[in-house]
């Protein structure tokens, strides 16, 4: 072999270890985390013609592309279930950055997924407690203390909690970006991304009837469980008895 080769070789080498220990080519201002393998992940989308996807009206099973038509106080509709990919969702946080959602997959844990508002009693109980170990939580009607620990599970990068704010401080009042810096301001909790669904795609995807609606993904971004109010399936998930 040639001097010349040997040294070609020994330069392509050198990339190749060099680009498989770079660094992100760009980290957001809250810290959260970058997917290297996003494009890896099949987007299904949101924007799909009716009917058949998820957000679609229906009148039974046979309607929806998961067979799953359910009632809604509004008609009947696709709706998601356990398995489903969420799609691709990219919205402005609270420092006001473009975060895409699907940075938060193939990071080895699951992910929480709460739509919320800013008028929502509960949901402010949740953030307070999630930023403080404020307990006010604890007086709703739905709350179980087998819940308690999941707030260390955030806190400890266990588990991730996105929060997606559809409302502001008043009802069926869109929520801007100033509501969700204000909402981090009240509530600086390092470990939760507020992201700003001011168009209602991700809440015309779930469809949520009663807030909080707090759900969970894999890491690969597929529902482990769905609910379109409250949070009991999620957090029960997370703190049975693993045996």
């Amino acid at each position: 072999m040639k001097i010349s080769q040997l040294i070609e070789i020994l330069l392509l080498m050198g990339i190749l270890f060099s680009q498989e220990k770079q660094t992100p080519a760009f980290v957001y201002a809250g810290g959260w985390p970058v997917n290297p393998r996003i494009d890896e992940i099949k987007d299904p989308g949101f924007d799909l013609p009716c009917p058949g996807p998820t957000g679609c009206e229906c009148l039974s099973n046979a309607d929806c592309y998961n067979q799953n038509c359910r009632a809604h106080p509004k008609g009947n509709y696709c709706v998601p279930k356990a398995g489903d990919l969420i799609p691709r969702f990219e919205a402005i946080d609270q420092f006001g950055e473009s975060v895409d959602l699907y940075d938060f997959a193939h990071q080895g844990k699951m992910t929480l997924i709460e739509l919320s508002a800013g008028w929502c009693s509960p949901c402010n109980d949740m953030a307070s407690w999630l930023n403080s170990n404020d307990l006010a939580i604890t007086k709703n009607p739905w709350w179980k203390n087998r819940y308690l620990p999941v707030r260390d599970l955030i806190e400890n990068g266990e588990v991730q909690l996105v929060n997606i704010m559809f409302e502001g401080p008043e009802r069926k009042t869109t929520a801007t970006f100033d509501d969700i810096v204000a909402w981090h301001k009240k509530y600086p909790d390092p470990n939760v991304p507020i992201l700003l669904d001011e168009y209602r795609i991700m809440h015309s995807w779930v469809k949520p009837t009663g807030l909080p609606c707090i759900f969970l993904v894999d890491e690969k971004m597929r529902l482990i469980n769905y609910t379109n109010r409250g949070l009991t399936d999620a957090f029960l998930y997370l703190t049975e008895s693993k045996k």
